[in-house]
């Protein structure tokens, strides 16, 4: 990335603010240092910055001196002309509002241009699940489908599905996070936050085959992580996603098959099962138990599937 681009970089000399004071700078620096965001989260906030500001530089509109409530409508306005769904343009929104409303906090700006501005909320999709047939089917076919890594791929469905895990948790994982003796695991998750996580038996049992037999082979590259590629290599997300949708197609099962999707089952087999939704919360480490509340719906759409099915008058 060429940093000497405003365009390509929104924590560069974009804001016409000179020096250490150009409250884009500033602002990543609040992001990073200040609110310990992770890095995924931080790169969310640098592209939608990044989208605004070419947005204001083609409009001629000086940032942010002359950034109002209209030049934010017609940001809005032309990503919704672009097709952008409503989530993304909540999320650019989103982004504005915690910017400007920090330029307030500094002093940089007397007001905030994106308070009163309201979107659309769009309905909200359940996620979807799989059961517990279908995650039985998908753990064997990750290790029958693996030509190279059977019990690394066999142990990585089973411990997404055991733990809960995002992606980003499973794949920072280190030897010393884990203690499969004693049934937990501690990881961490967005903004770095630790959480200690339990973990079941057969999820216990097909890291430590891993551990003993494919990992101790590749491990002398210098790899840090538990789950490492053939060439010792921590794994990344999108090597994860690519054995999830193999395994995925091998079981027959409709595409889309994703880590989420098993974080997903996680969750609503967990409330199947009885446990309370913050405990649920806790094991996720959702931050606002509101994020968690939508397994619950997937809860009663369950319910009313199988009293539709079952019922008389169903």
């Amino acid at each position: 990335m060429d940093r000497q681009d405003t365009r390509q970089d929104p924590s560069g000399p974009s804001s016409g603010v000179s020096g250490g004071n150009d409250p884009i700078r500033l602002f990543f620096d609040y992001l990073q240092v200040e609110r310990h965001l992770a890095e995924n989260t931080i790169d969310a906030y640098r592209r939608d910055l990044r989208g605004f500001l070419t947005h204001l530089e083609g409009a001629g509109i000086a940032f942010p001196m002359e950034v109002d409530r209209d030049a934010i409508h017609a940001f809005l306005a032309a990503g919704r002309q672009r097709g952008l769904s409503v989530r993304s343009q909540r999320r650019r929104l989103s982004s504005l509002r915690t910017l400007f409303r920090f330029m307030v906090v500094e002093g940089l700006i007397e007001e905030n241009p994106t308070s009163l501005i309201e979107l659309p909320r769009d309905a909200r999709r359940l996620p979807r699940i799989l059961s517990l047939e279908e995650i039985d089917r998908l753990v064997e076919c990750a290790a029958e489908t693996s030509a190279s890594a059977p019990l690394r791929d066999r142990a990585i469905v089973e411990l997404l599905y055991s733990a809960g895990l995002r992606v980003s948790e499973l794949c920072g994982l280190r030897p010393g996070d884990l203690r499969l003796e004693d049934g937990f695991l501690r990881c961490r998750g967005k903004g770095s936050k630790e959480r200690v996580v339990p973990i079941g038996e057969r999820a216990a049992t097909a890291i430590g085959a891993y551990l003993d037999d494919e990992r101790a082979v590749v491990a002398s590259s210098g790899g840090e992580g538990v789950f490492l590629s053939l060439r010792g290599r921590p794994l990344r997300r999108r090597s994860v996603a690519l054995i999830l949708d193999r395994a995925g197609r091998a079981a027959g099962l409709a595409p889309g098959v994703s880590p989420h999707v098993l974080r997903h089952s996680f969750a609503t087999h967990l409330l199947q099962g009885g446990a309370g939704l913050r405990e649920v919360q806790e094991l996720l480490g959702h931050a606002d138990i509101r994020t968690t509340e939508i397994y619950t719906h997937v809860e009663r759409s369950h319910l009313k599937e199988v009293h539709g099915r079952t019922h008389p008058r169903g």
